[in-house]
């Protein structure tokens, strides 16, 4: 850069230091600074250190920046010259009405915690960070015993900001492209098979969780989608239930929406003779304890199919709680709550329904994501192929 220059003005009887400047388009402007002196005799020596004293500051970079860029410019220099943890802290804030309330509070807990924890020693700024330093910190996270589906997350949050910073030209090049995403462990999850489900059904008949426990075993729903199950969303006429309510377990308490993962989440379902039985049956008992619990029954979640016998909503975190102290109590195989939805592919699979069917059953996006999760299951179709092989080879 060249050396800035200036001279001394004068003008209505005082002293200015006129500095030349050069634009970032290559041309030249001047700035005027008042040197708080009268033009007089015996101020000009005074006047010209003064003007020194400025020039110094232009040149060591003080002053430069902030006199030669615009607005846009200066917000970009702030932004690469901040700390990395203030950039994804004030990034965070403003990104959040962007993602869903509980994507924001998990992120907002992996910045408090371990980015904060391993980057402050680090002391770098935006533009400083590099692949190395991010790929370091993957491997921290993986000493730390974190599974490679949660490092997963956290290279997710960390090429979110930095894309942000990319785009608005803070950095030419995001840093997280540079680094190695994490690898995530092949998960073969636990399932039962339709002998093995009709158990279930039949031990926990009279436990609180059976209602939510017949939901996702017959139809294979997230507990999300089990928790938000409304009776205004169930046909009896029709026989029909429709899936287009979730609840949410969050720090802040739970939440309710209606919005689902994907709009092939949205998705109407024949109401089975066996679980329109019990679907009436437990209606007829959420009636009684309202009549019997009168003031202290809550009236807040009455639509709501999965309450509790104060008629409060079941927290998701709970339903998964209890459903494995059951299996632990019955003495029956250890599967999650969410494997109740593989144990409904399966059972599907083994009657030899159609994948295709059973991505619209499930409320998969595509077939591509049910067949790469249950195929493994396809026991059916690979018992086919086996025996085809055995007829030809003899």
């Amino acid at each position: 850069m060249k050396r800035i220059t200036g001279r001394l003005a004068e003008d209505k009887g005082k002293y200015y230091a006129v500095i030349n400047l050069p634009n970032t388009d290559g041309k030249r402007k001047t700035k005027w600074h008042t040197l708080n002196l009268e033009a007089k005799k015996g101020n000009k020596k005074e006047a010209q250190h003064r003007l020194n004293q400025i020039l110094d500051k232009y040149n060591a970079g003080d002053l430069y920046l902030a006199e030669t860029m615009t607005h846009a410019e200066q917000e970009r220099n702030r932004l690469a010259n901040m700390d990395l943890i203030d950039y994804l802290e004030e990034w965070l804030e403003g990104h959040q009405y962007n993602i869903e309330r509980q994507t924001y509070l998990q992120y907002k807990r992996y910045i408090d915690g371990h980015i904060r924890e391993f980057f402050t020693p680090l002391d770098l700024a935006v533009k400083e960070l590099t692949g190395d330093e991010i790929n370091d910190f993957y491997t921290c996270l993986r000493n730390k015993g974190l599974k490679g589906s949660t490092c997963q997350r956290y290279h997710s949050l960390l090429h979110v900001a930095f894309k942000d910073a990319v785009k608005r030209r803070v950095i030419p090049a995001n840093p997280v492209d540079q680094a190695n995403r994490p690898k995530k462990e092949q998960y073969i999850s636990g399932f039962y098979n339709a002998e093995e489900v009709k158990q279930l059904l039949e031990l926990t008949r009279d436990d609180e969780i059976y209602i939510p426990i017949l939901l996702a075993a017959y139809y294979g729903l997230r507990r999300s989608e089990v928790v938000g199950v409304k009776w205004s969303a169930i046909d009896f006429t029709e026989n029909t239930l429709t899936i287009r309510h979730t609840v949410h377990s969050t720090e802040e308490g739970l939440v309710t929406k209606d919005r689902l993962k994907t709009k092939s989440s949205y998705r109407t379902l024949t109401l089975e003779p066996f679980v329109r039985e019990e679907l009436l049956k437990h209606r007829e008992e959420q009636e009684r304890m309202k009549k019997t619990m009168r003031s202290a029954y809550s009236k807040e979640y009455t639509d709501y199919v999965c309450v509790d016998a104060l008629g409060r909503l079941y927290d998701p975190d709970f339903i998964s709680n209890r459903f494995g102290q059951l299996l632990e109590k019955l003495k029956l195989k250890k599967i999650r709550f969410h494997d109740l939805r593989h144990s409904c592919a399966s059972v599907l699979l083994a009657q030899g329904v159609p994948m295709k069917q059973i991505q619209e059953w499930l409320g998969h996006s595509d077939m591509s994501t049910t067949a790469n999760i249950y195929s493994h299951l396809d026991a059916v179709s690979k018992a086919d192929t086996g025996a085809a092989m055995s007829k030809a080879l003899g």
